[in-house]
């Protein structure tokens, strides 16, 4: 996992116009964050949007590894089609209070509002009502046994236009502006985190056409759930969430770091060295093949060179050529992917993908019917019990790993070395 002989398998670095100083002033996340604590059971519930989470896990990757707390966990209770008032569930499934207390949830991000804004207009009075009951009732409950669940609401995404045959979005994207702004209301009201996807999403489908959010208009593809994890952590968290990256100025000798550490600086004749060590871990990399928009591209590990003498200049960690650029390159600043770091995040997000699906096994059975249908008895009672536990350890022990590849490298040595 962490420890890979011979570190970097990828050498690559795509140029990025914004300034260092710039970057890190890309993002207002001035909501009202999340309150965390350490140990905290996190549990999705929702619509598709929310059940997809489990399988493009950039968003559980992101607050496991950028929270200021430890020990978090996760579970997915969401499931296709579910409204705040309408969650069809097979024979003795039990209720999302059933499922919420044998998980002990401390924290619920609920994702809502997708399927009741096709009621139009007229709906919305019944779902803020909706709202102020669900509420109510979570707020009443103590899941942990303790204390009630503290309760994030995310709204639906915009609806991307697809072009023909795919329905023009227009007319709905007014339902959803609407729906939107209710479940605003019903957060501000109970001084609730809220993060409003319905406007991020639209602001990015403008942007950038070419790079599609979803596949089919409302449900998000890869890079959708790339670029949405991104900015709803850095909602909940209330803080930017970045990768590594530096600024070196050759001229005045000095090495500037946001979400690093800097030491044993050396400015050579043709050479600079210094020692980096990370205080996370990286943002994922965008999904292999996207055109990912400029805003999110700037949180990926960055280094910029500026005033260096005409010339070629290699970079090196850990005695591990990573590329070489012009001066004028590296004035731009050089994109860097897959360093350790992030072979570190790919393998962290491979850990939580197989946790999601241990689990979703045991709380998406196939064999339900067997497990506490009509055929329970005699032959599931028996044998599905055991079974159901050794799912348990087999969850526990993986986020066991994931708590431990959540921690960022040790630090790497550096060196800029002048090639021609």
């Amino acid at each position: 996992m962490r420890n890979h002989p011979g570190w970097l398998l990828l050498i690559a670095a795509l140029l990025l116009t914004p300034s260092f100083v710039n970057a890190a002033e890309k993002k207002d996340v001035s909501s009202q964050p999340l309150v965390l604590q350490d140990g905290d059971r996190i549990v999705f519930i929702g619509n598709t949007f929310a059940d997809q989470l489990r399988l493009y896990n950039y968003l559980e990757t992101l607050l496991t590894s950028h929270a200021p707390v430890d020990k978090l966990s996760f579970r997915n209770l969401a499931w296709s089609g579910d409204t705040l008032t309408l969650q069809p569930r097979p024979l003795n499934f039990g209720s999302l209070d059933d499922h919420l207390q044998e998980e002990k949830a401390d924290v619920i991000i609920a994702c809502f509002g997708m399927n009741e804004s096709f009621a139009g207009p007229s709906g919305v009075k019944a779902y803020r009502e909706h709202w102020e009951q669900f509420l109510k009732h979570l707020q009443s409950q103590k899941y942990n046994g303790k204390t009630p669940p503290r309760v994030a609401i995310l709204s639906p995404i915009a609806h991307e236009n697809m072009g023909a045959p795919l329905p023009d979005p227009v007319k709905h994207n007014q339902s959803l502006a609407e729906y939107t702004r209710v479940m605003q209301t019903v957060a501000s009201e109970h001084q609730l985190p809220f993060v409003d996807l319905y406007s991020a999403t639209q602001k990015l489908m403008e942007e950038n056409p070419s790079q599609k959010l979803t596949h089919n208009g409302i449900h998000l593809n890869e890079y959708g759930y790339w670029a949405v994890s991104q900015l709803t952590a850095e909602q909940l968290l209330g803080k930017e969430v970045n990768s590594p990256q530096v600024l070196v100025d050759r001229q005045a000798e000095t090495i500037e770091a946001t979400n690093a550490d800097v030491t044993q600086q050396k400015f050579l004749a043709d050479k600079i060295q210094f020692t980096i060590k990370p205080r996370t871990l990286p943002v994922p990399a965008p999904p292999a093949g996207s055109i990912a928009h400029s805003e999110l591209l700037a949180a990926q590990p960055r280094l910029t060179v500026k005033h260096l003498p005409e010339g070629n200049y290699r970079l090196v960690i850990d005695g591990t050529v990573i590329l070489t650029g012009s001066a004028s390159d590296w004035d731009r600043g050089l994109v860097l992917v897959k360093l350790p770091s992030q072979i570190q995040v790919a393998d962290l997000r491979s850990i939580i993908n197989r946790k999601n699906e241990l689990f979703f096994y045991v709380y998406r059975a196939h064999n339900a019917e067997y497990i506490f249908g009509r055929r329970t008895k005699p032959f599931g009672a028996v044998s599905f019990p055991p079974e159901m536990e050794t799912f348990g350890k087999l969850i526990a022990a993986r986020e066991k790993t994931i708590q431990e590849e959540a921690q960022p490298l040790q630090a790497a040595e550096c060196e800029l070395i002048r090639v021609d």
